[in-house]
């Protein structure tokens, strides 16, 4: 697995640590900022749009739409910015929601974050990538593919933009800075396509393929049949990995924490160094809590970012109350550093 990703990184910032372990809730070192509700593609397995999604339930609009054409406005973009800067949040991703770049002034947005020293990250389709400075200088770049063919491309986001895809694939593999991956969300449509998805990644100058399972009310059952055939294609698709090319799985871990369910842990630490801003402009504890009363701990829409994280106190989030977690591994990493007495902890 790529360095890049690692349930660790909490280790790396004991003063935030420090910070927890003596009751104080700690600054987040990453704010995931949703400033587009709004997407140009809808793809069959979102988290948002589905029923089934665990993060629809107050995404769509008051007539019901799920792709409500819905922004955080640009000043308050940069009001929330100027508080993460402020506070010592070091880390800004740009994600959906819908689709970042659908925003009229993302570049502008994107940009201004990086002109105040915050990392930026961007998860998108591609769609509207172009060569732009501000695109250039991000930390890192994810563009979703979650095919290996145009037809399925077709199929399962409802677009006609696989040329379109493959050329921002193409454009982001020249980018030198962004440390650039491609996305696959593994389904019962698309599963059969991991080897050329990660061909496409690997020849456009792409790091690495990243994959993962959908994460819904459906738990695993989807995976029901055909999971051991899934897991042999990622064995395959592994000898593609080199030196410049990895294949990051998630897959089995995501489908292992569908299968567990409700954390047996109370204490969430994953929000005490994440937190998810999204496109209505409310502040939820994660991605899979999004969207929902469970998840709902802020309103921004009347006071800043940095007001509010005096007043809510994120330590006394019950994590037992949530339906599953995608951060069992993270929150444990988190738990053991807190422990004041780990067993046989010498013995490393």
């Amino acid at each position: 697995m790529s360095i890049a990703y690692s349930s660790f990184k909490p280790a790396w910032h004991i003063d935030r640590i420090a910070d927890i372990r003596a009751g104080r809730d700690a600054v987040p070192t990453h704010v995931q900022l949703i400033i587009s509700d709004l997407c140009n593609q809808n793809c069959s397995f979102c988290g948002y749009r589905s029923e089934l999604g665990f993060s629809s339930e107050q995404f769509a609009d008051d007539l019901g739409n799920r792709n409500p054409s819905r922004f955080i406005p640009s000043a308050k973009c940069k009001e929330i910015l100027d508080d993460c800067a402020a506070m010592g949040v070091r880390a800004i991703q740009f994600t959906g929601g819908g689709e970042p770049t659908v925003h009229p002034d993302h570049l502008e947005i994107i940009g201004y974050a990086q002109s105040l020293g915050l990392r930026t990250a961007l998860v998108t389709n591609g769609i509207r990538l172009k060569d732009d400075p501000v695109f250039r200088n991000l930390d890192w770049l994810r563009i979703s593919l979650d095919a290996g063919t145009e037809e399925t491309y077709l199929r399962i986001r409802e677009s006609r933009m696989w040329p379109k895809a493959l050329k921002a694939i193409e454009l982001a593999g020249s980018f030198e800075k962004p440390y650039f991956g491609v996305g696959f969300v593994v389904t019962p449509d698309n599963y059969r396509e991991i080897m050329p998805a990660a061909k496409i990644a690997k020849t456009r100058g792409a790091k690495y393929l990243r994959l993962s399972a959908v994460f819904s009310k459906s738990g695993a059952a989807p995976y029901r049949g055909i999971y051991d055939s899934i897991k042999n294609d990622i064995r395959e698709t592994r000898g593609l990995c080199g030196p410049d090319f990895a294949i990051v799985d998630f897959f089995g871990d995501r489908v292992d924490d569908l299968d567990e369910g409700a954390p047996d842990y109370s204490f969430c630490g994953a929000q005490q160094f994440t937190l998810y801003v999204a496109g209505n402009q409310k502040v939820y504890t994660c991605c899979t809590n999004a969207y929902t009363a469970l998840g709902e701990i802020g309103d921004l829409r009347t006071q800043r970012f940095a007001d509010w994280i005096k007043t809510y106190r994120r330590y006394d989030f019950d994590a037992k109350k949530c339906h599953t977690c995608q951060f069992h591994q993270k929150n444990r990493t988190i738990n053991y550093l807190l422990d004041p007495a780990p067993t046989h902890v010498d013995f490393t």
